[in-house]
């Protein structure tokens, strides 16, 4: 029977490659070159592989191969829909149950993925962009919300891997960290749902329609 830890370790290797670019989209997944990193059988990898699939980060072909999943632009704007949704909720209730440390410690977040953005490094900017938003749901302390938001922006990391084109467009993409960080401090639920619509809408495609849902 496989040890618990060589699966676990198939499996982060897999996605650690996956999200440092090692494996880009559409790229297949090198089963047999893993088993020789990690010195295992192909069993624990294609467990891994199957699990990595079950989070949206595999797409698997039976009998044939597996490869990085690769989303259309119907698939990021269903992504975009849900994340802004939780984005929003996770906001509110960080309004609702965190204090002013909390913010401070997001505003360091926010800017260190704004020096990762200026210096071009494209896995630290978008790991630290995830972190400033999951660090958002912690704070609003909701349990089922922050493991939702976890699985989320991981589907979220392929897709800004697919659409990053260069750094102005990276820096672009998280210029609102500071005003939503602003707007947590001054517990101002109508402007972050506002900054959020404005930070989502045009990367994810947003329908207009879903847009003024929000803000109206």
């Amino acid at each position: 029977m496989m040890s618990i830890s060589t699966s676990t370790r198939v499996y982060e290797k897999i996605k650690d490659m996956i999200l440092h670019l090692e494996i880009r989209p559409g790229e297949k997944i090198p089963e047999e070159k893993i088993t020789e990193i990690v010195k295992c059988s192909r069993t624990p990898v294609r467990e891994a592989i199957r699990k990595l699939s079950e989070e949206g980060l595999v797409s698997i072909y039976p009998n044939r191969y597996s490869e990085v999943k690769q989303y259309n632009e119907n698939d990021i704007k269903k992504i975009g829909e849900l994340r802004l949704s939780q984005d929003i909720l996770s906001c509110q209730l960080a309004i609702r149950n965190g204090s002013n440390s909390d913010f401070s410690q997001l505003k360091e977040i926010a800017e260190k993925c704004r020096i990762s953005a200026e210096k071009g490094d494209i896995y630290e900017r978008i790991s630290l962009d995830s972190q400033f938003h999951l660090e958002i749901a912690k704070i609003g302390r909701n349990d089922l919300l922050i493991e939702s938001q976890e699985k989320l922006y991981m589907k979220i990391h392929i897709v800004q891997i697919s659409k990053y084109t260069n750094i102005e467009d990276s820096i672009n993409q998280i210029s609102k960290h500071s005003e939503i960080v602003d707007a947590l401090f001054e517990r101002d639920y109508k402007r972050v749902k506002i900054i959020l619509c404005q930070h989502l809408e045009d990367f994810f495609n947003i329908d207009q329609e879903i847009i003024n849902m929000y803000l109206n």
